[in-house]
């Protein structure tokens, strides 16, 4: 009884020393594949996962992609630089600095058979790359050049920008959702210079004026190497624009879903990305799921503007937002090809009317002329009469996030309005 102890005792040991030279979350399971421009790259020690993240051998990945290598004995510091970048990594250390700037790595650097393991995304990125990884098939990609394909074209990209220009609210949104501070952008509609939800974000950000009329010498003060403008605002500019950085051209302003696909594969955040969306996904499955039969619920989207019209929203940013979740529109706001509907008669209140409205009137002309409108048309008569008015379920929304910033964090926050209206 004691000997058999003491073996399984002895054994237990030998196996905590047999693997104490290697990280513990270390994964040994299928291969992986790595792949630069296209051909797949061979190590003399196997590319493997350590705490979710791929990690290599760093001096055969540095040359391959020309990049220049050295080593200090005596600090274990490792010197990685191409171009106008330098990477510095310490053995053993989640400490880095990417051109004298500290980093923290999810991974450290580590040796196994005499070889020094990295964190490939780390240094990929760091040197330009866009990465990308394919579960499937247990493999990372490496471009050392990228095509992005938008409305204007193909623009091809020779390193992953790191100085990006914005020139529209939703990309504003979007780049920020993706973990990418712009140099540049123009201003928000309102709450200028920056939405108030944006701003903490967005210090040290140059103002690039109107959306509609970006200030260019500005951009070209900046040296941007990536615009990213929408064929809806700039398509007149866009030749200009190019001349002074590569320009990618979205095709609207409100369509998030697409135009942060677009932003993901230049900015190299198609991961960033992808986690957004499904989370999104989800979200959006268990609205539907708890709305139920209440998907039934007409809903109006309206706007009192300040030439005294009204206007209720067939599609856009929010209309196409209740589309997706399934929400019905009144069948008065049922219009084929029409984005807003304008309004010009008291007579036409009726067609504002839904099982709920809601009312994205804001301050846009800063000369409270929206409010005056807004406080017209709801004093008349034929106002009390709606469906949802006469039910209190006539609400005032945010426009900014509701209507005219058109990002990815905007329409996370409508949804969480969505889910504080209809009490789920």
């Amino acid at each position: 009884m004691v000997k058999s102890m003491y073996r399984y005792l002895a054994l237990s040991i030998a196996i905590i020393l047999a693997f104490g030279t290697v990280p513990f979350t270390a994964v040994a399971a299928e291969a992986i594949s790595v792949v630069l421009d296209g051909s797949k790259l061979s190590f003399d020690v196997q590319p493997q996962t350590v705490s979710g993240r791929t990690v290599v051998p760093y001096r055969t990945l540095a040359e391959k992609v020309g990049a220049k290598v050295s080593w200090d004995q005596k600090t274990k510091k490792i010197t990685v630089a191409k171009g106008t970048k330098t990477v510095e990594l310490t053995l053993n250390s989640k400490t880095a600095k990417l051109n004298g700037t500290s980093v923290t790595l999810d991974v450290a650097p580590f040796v196994k058979n005499g070889v020094t393991l990295v964190p490939l995304r780390f240094i990929g990125e760091s040197l330009g790359l866009w990465v990308s990884w394919n579960g499937s098939t247990k493999t990372v990609s490496l471009e050392s050049k990228k095509t992005v394909t938008h409305a204007m074209g193909q623009t091809t990209l020779s390193s992953v920008p790191t100085r990006v220009v914005v020139l529209f609210n939703g990309m504003v949104d979007i780049s920020l959702t993706l973990g990418v501070k712009p140099v540049g952008a123009v201003e928000s509609w309102v709450q200028k210079p920056w939405y108030h939800y944006l701003r903490a974000d967005m210090g040290g950000v140059k103002n690039l004026g109107n959306e509609n009329q970006p200030n260019l010498e500005a951009i070209v003060a900046l040296k941007p190497d990536l615009i990213i403008g929408s064929k809806l605002r700039h398509e007149k500019i866009y030749d200009q624009l190019s001349q002074i950085a590569p320009t990618v051209m979205t095709t609207d302003v409100f369509d998030w879903k697409t135009n942060m696909e677009i932003a993901s594969v230049a900015l190299n955040k198609q991961d960033v990305a992808a986690e957004f969306m499904a989370d999104w996904n989800k979200r959006v499955a268990t609205f539907k799921s708890k709305m139920g039969s209440k998907l039934k619920t007409k809903v109006s989207i309206i706007r009192f503007q300040p030439d005294g019209s009204a206007r209720f929203y067939v599609s856009g940013f929010a209309g196409t937002m209740l589309n997706e979740l399934g929400l019905s529109r009144p069948k008065a706001q049922q219009v084929e090809g029409k984005i807003v509907v304008g309004l010009t008669s008291k007579e036409q209140i009726p067609q504002l009317d839904g099982d709920v409205i809601f009312d994205i009137t804001s301050d846009w002309a800063g000369d409270e002329a929206s409010f005056k409108s807004q406080a017209d048309w709801t004093s008349n008569p034929l106002w009390n009469n709606l469906k949802g008015v006469k039910n209190g379920r006539y609400y005032k929304v945010n426009d900014v996030t509701w209507n005219m910033s058109g990002g990815a964090t905007a329409a996370k926050m409508m949804l969480d309005d969505l889910y504080f209206y209809f009490d789920l």
